[in-house]
């Protein structure tokens, strides 16, 4: 069931911060709602389909994914506003799922207390990927032929990515995607969402309490 969950803000917020942080949010939020559904819900055919519907060759396909995602969470269950306080210090506070946000403070914790490192980790994979032009293959037109070697580095980046995001392998997302490359997509666009959220703690905007 949902509860209230408050995130106490401090220092000065722009529109735009308030705006990119709301965001974000929902977005990390509605992405670990579907790798760890409420077991209320038999929406695991919803969450299947998009973790499959998109070519993952540009961004759109990651702003797509987010917004489908949305729409597994059943409207009750997504980060409502209870209320807002703007001082300093001042708290939001919403009505969601404890769980998951507990999990999305677990997350953003983990990569705010050593952003310099996961970067680093981040810009390698990245780095690779380019080097093997692999950031821009069309999913659902070449459906991935890649030879051996080139699968066996999106796998290694792929579990690596998600050891950064505090997952054991990527075969929990895989077994969604069906495809590592794309599950190497997903969690890249996640740690750049995470991210975002984390640099909202370290500057002191925004305490995510577990």
């Amino acid at each position: 069931m949902p509860g209230k969950y408050k995130i106490k803000i401090d220092e000065s917020w722009s529109l735009e911060d308030l705006y990119v942080f709301s965001r974000t949010y929902e977005q990390v939020y509605f992405m670990l709602y579907s790798i760890h559904p409420d077991s209320g819900e038999d929406n695991s055919e919803r969450i299947q389909q998009a973790y499959k519907a998109f070519p993952w060759k540009g961004g759109y396909s990651a702003v797509n994914f987010y917004n489908q995602l949305k729409y597994v969470v059943p409207p009750k269950k997504r980060p409502q506003i209870n209320q807002i306080r703007y001082a300093s210090p001042g708290f939001i506070e919403l009505i969601l799922l404890l769980y998951v946000a507990r999990y999305l403070a677990k997350t953003v914790k983990r990569i705010a207390s050593s952003v310099r490192e996961c970067n680093s980790v981040y810009n390698q994979i990245v780095s690779d990927m380019q080097k093997r032009k692999l950031l821009r293959i069309d999913v659902k037109r070449k459906q991935l032929l890649l030879e051996s070697e080139e699968m066996a580095a999106v796998e290694h980046h792929a579990d690596i990515a998600a050891r950064l995001l505090g997952f054991p392998n990527h075969q929990s997302i895989t077994e969604r995607t069906g495809n590592p490359y794309v599950t190497l997509k997903i969690l890249l666009s996640l740690y750049r969402r995470v991210r975002t959220l984390a640099e909202f703690k370290n500057k002191g905007k925004a305490d995510l309490k577990e």
